[in-house]
Formats: structure tokens, sequence, C-alpha cells
């Protein structure tokens, strides 16, 4: 980095609290689909299973495996897997899910303190594969949207991260370059091993403590760190 300007921050898992909200949501509809009825219970178990399944379909999306309708119907049909039951197509749940998720609120300890600080020196940007609606109500509805200079989904790029094509779409977006660049996100392979590939720093949240060969430019188990490297 030649002279930092730009500072691209993944959403979920390192601003918006994935985890918490989608629980949320998920007890919600729950009670309001009476999932119990068929077959799906303890909530306790279904709510495990259901984050079993969504991890799985958003890694085969990351990797071009599966496609964004795929994806949506795909986590049912592997809970219900999961509970030896047949699968059943539950009309609204998916449509129920994303709206409710999306509107939540918990944002990941010390994200808004961070950006209010950063956003005093650098031009603040989202890079997400997520999908176009369910991003921008993260952002609007918690007030995160506010710091943010430009928000580039994979949708909007026709690409994902970890593809260069991504990274060289959200760069010239919001016009800036490898040189005064720098990426913050959670994602082992579609920010730290995205952003190095295609030439940028990533600082790697880590809050899970994990091990890797790849060697970002700072890693943080917490996000108020990120202050200490960069102001």
């Amino acid at each position: 980095m030649s002279r930092l300007e730009h500072i691209f921050f993944d959403l979920d898992h390192t601003l918006w609290d994935y985890d918490r909200n989608s629980v949320e949501a998920l007890e919600k509809l729950y009670l309001q689909f009476d999932l119990a009825t068929l077959g799906l219970f303890p909530l306790e178990r279904f709510l495990g299973s259901f984050k079993t399944a969504n991890l799985l379909v958003w890694d085969l999306f990351d990797e071009n495996r599966m496609n964004s309708n795929a994806l949506r119907h795909k986590r049912l049909e592997l809970v219900f897997q999961d509970f030896d039951l047949p699968a059943l197509e539950i009309d609204g749940f998916h449509e129920a899910y994303y709206e409710n998720c999306s509107t939540g609120l918990h944002l990941i300890p010390g994200a808004l303190d961070l950006l209010v600080l950063l956003s005093q020196s650098y031009q603040l940007h989202i890079i997400t594969n997520g999908f176009d609606n369910s991003q921008f109500n993260k952002l609007r509805f918690t007030g995160l949207d506010r710091f943010f200079e430009t928000i580039t989904t994979s949708e909007a790029a026709n690409s994902k991260k970890p593809d260069s094509s991504y990274f060289e779409f959200a760069l010239k977006r919001a016009n800036a370059s490898r040189f005064n660049s720098l990426v913050i996100g959670d994602g082992l392979r579609t920010d730290v091993a995205g952003a190095l590939n295609f030439g940028l720093p990533v600082i790697w949240f880590n809050p899970e403590g994990k091990e890797t060969d790849l060697q970002p430019w700072a890693q943080v188990k917490e996000l108020r760190e990120i202050a200490t490297f960069l102001l």
C-alpha cells in the first residue's frame, strides 16, 4: 500500500451478525409455519441442522457449484434429510426467511465503533456475495449504509468472491486501485485468498482462531483491534 484510501469490507459474519439474526428469524418461522408438526423437532436440533445446511450450500454457491435458486431451496431439503424425513416444499418459507433475517439488527461486536472511526480517514465500501435485496436490507435497517461509498454484490458484479473479476469490478466502481486499497473480511477462501490472489492486502477477521498457510497483512480476533493497524 503506497497510501491507503479505500477499505473494502465483507458484510456477513464480518460486520453483520448473520448467525444471531438467522436464529431469531428461524425461531419466529418455526412457530409461524408450525414446523414441529412436520417432524422437525426439537427446535434446537432444527436450528443446528439449518445452520449446517446453510454453510454447505453457501460453500457450493461460492465455488460456482450451485446457483442462487438452488441455494434457496436446497437448505430445507437437506434439513429434512437430516431428520430422515421426506423433503417437503413449504410455500412461502424461503421468502419469509429472507425477509425476516435480512431485517435483523444484530451487528458483530465493535462493528459500529470501528466504522465510525475509519470513516473519518478512509472511503469505505462493501463487497459481498449476498443478493441485492437482502444485503441492502441489512445495511438499511441497521443504519450501516451511511458509512459506505459503494456496495458491490455478486449480482451487480455478475461474479463473486474470490474471482479476480469480482475484485476488479469492485475497485473500478469505487475508483480505487490495488495500491491504495485493503480488504477486511472473515472468509478464508472468499476474502483472504481472493484478495491476496488479486494483489490486495487483507486483514483477516478470525474470531475462532483458525489456522492457514495464507499470509494476510494482519489478522484479528476482535474488530476493535483493527483500529490499531489503520489509525
